[in-house]
């Protein structure tokens, strides 16, 4: 029998004061027990010396990076964290009881102790999609973060360098970023691969194409073969809130479902556009008939069906306005703030930032916890950890 079923709910709580665990106020008895469990390792992989595993934390934001890597190497830690944004930096520390820094361009990084593995999903507005014009990329003061990192490469001289950024960043200005960043890790002697990956694949159903750069100075080049060939059938109805507020639902006469015969899953997303709100259509594009085609609506007028994958999260929307067709309901509502959490892969004990717009721009900057779990469990097998 577990040693905590016969206990009380005050019980349990005072076991997690003791324990110095936290988010246990709004749960109920057996959530609490579930999180006094010990966490195991999925895949059975285990890294034998978590204890001498230190990590850096860089643009961490709330910590998507920190939690992943904790939940696969749980005696790992983190010795340094850093963000620009004070309100990341409030959550990051009471969810991960460690202070990040400011700006990473007003730090001494002479002062920051040793460790083996640098995490950072650097700035990337100056090379998404939406930001992009030719030859801006490392104009943008933005951009040239990345080579803060490489000053703390050639300070430090890590083991591993794991960083995340748009899947754009492959293409612009005809790959010669991406090749400028790639030379930069080889030319002082580390081992580098990329691949785009995307939480979908891994039973989390959004569509957030991602690139993931691995570099590293031991023996072999990460290979990400493994991962790339990863995929799953999950749908958001998967991770959908039950007993959704009537505030979130739509007024039927403000939007259009389509038919079932203009209704399409797209095949390498998930993604099932199948409605729309009401509201003028892109101007270019828009030709006459084309309504069910999401191209010619803007992203926050698409309505994707729960029996598909949602579309990436955009740190640019505070207010929640993902819309979703329920097909258990039939009816359309916006996405709750506990929702966006799951499709990043956030545990239901994370302390969200108090004000929803918020806590919305934070999800929406975050890395996907699982992807990244993935990869560091990939890491360990590869010996590269």
């Amino acid at each position: 029998m577990d040693i905590y079923t016969n206990k009380t709910r005050n019980e349990l709580i005072s076991i997690c004061k003791e324990k110095k665990i936290i988010g246990y106020s709004s749960m109920k008895k057996n959530e609490i027990i579930q999180l006094l469990q010990p966490k195991k390792n999925n895949d059975n992989v285990i890294i034998d010396n978590d204890k001498s595993l230190k990590f850096i934390d860089l643009f961490c934001g709330i910590g998507g990076f920190h939690l992943a890597l904790r939940n696969v190497a749980p005696l790992s830690k983190c010795v340094f964290a850093c963000d620009i944004d004070v309100n990341a930096r409030k959550t990051y520390e009471i969810n991960h009881l460690i202070k990040p820094e400011g700006d990473i361009k007003e730090i001494d990084i002479s002062y920051i102790p040793q460790f083996n593995l640098i995490c950072g999903g650097f700035p990337c507005q100056a090379f998404s999609i939406a930001q992009w014009k030719d030859n801006k990329a490392f104009d943008d003061p933005r951009g040239t973060l990345f080579f803060e990192i490489i000053k703390l490469i050639d300070h430090h001289k890590p083991k591993c360098v794991l960083l995340e950024n748009v899947s754009n960043l492959t293409i612009i200005n005809k790959g010669n970023v991406m090749k400028t960043i790639i030379n930069a890790l080889i030319t002082r002697g580390y081992k580098t691969s990329y691949q785009v990956l995307s939480p979908h694949q891994f039973g989390i159903p959004q569509n957030r194409e991602r690139v993931y750069i691995v570099a590293t100075n031991s023996a072999n080049t990460f290979n990400f073969c493994e991962l790339s060939a990863k995929s799953s059938t999950c749908k958001l109805s998967d991770i959908l809130d039950t007993n959704v507020s009537e505030d979130y639902y739509i007024d039927p006469s403000k939007y259009v479902i389509l038919t079932s015969e203009q209704i399409k899953r797209q095949t390498k997303s998930g993604l099932k556009f199948c409605g729309y709100i009401k509201g003028n259509l892109r101007k270019v594009g828009a030709k006459e008939n084309t309504e069910h085609l999401s191209r010619v609506h803007k992203q926050l007028m698409r309505i994707y069906s729960s029996d598909g994958t949602h579309p990436t999260l955009a740190a640019s929307e505070t207010s929640g306005r993902y819309h979703i067709y329920e097909e258990s309901t039939k009816r359309v509502r916006r996405l709750t703030l506990n929702e966006c959490y799951k499709l990043m892969a956030y545990p239901p004990t994370f302390i969200q930032h108090e004000n929803k717009a918020i806590a919305y721009k934070h999800i929406g900057n975050s890395v996907c916890v699982k992807v990244i779990e993935e990869i560091f469990r990939e890491m360990v097998k590869q010996d590269i950890l």
